[in-house]
């Protein structure tokens, strides 16, 4: 079982979404709104969200 975590924004008023970028750095990788600029980690607006999700095929 592998668990899945997908991170949402809501500042569009309806969940979108989040896209995690890699970058070559050794900083941690986090997701972060493309449109208002809010991350898990920095979110004064508070619409990070995340849902995790579950997978049986390992």
């Amino acid at each position: 079982m592998t668990i899945y975590r997908k991170w949402y924004c809501s500042c569009r008023g309806t969940p979108a979404e989040l896209a995690i970028v890699e970058t070559t750095e050794d900083e941690p990788v986090e997701p972060t709104c493309q449109r208002c600029g809010a991350s898990s980690s920095s979110d004064p607006r508070h619409t990070i969200t995340y849902k995790d999700f579950e997978t049986w095929d390992d």
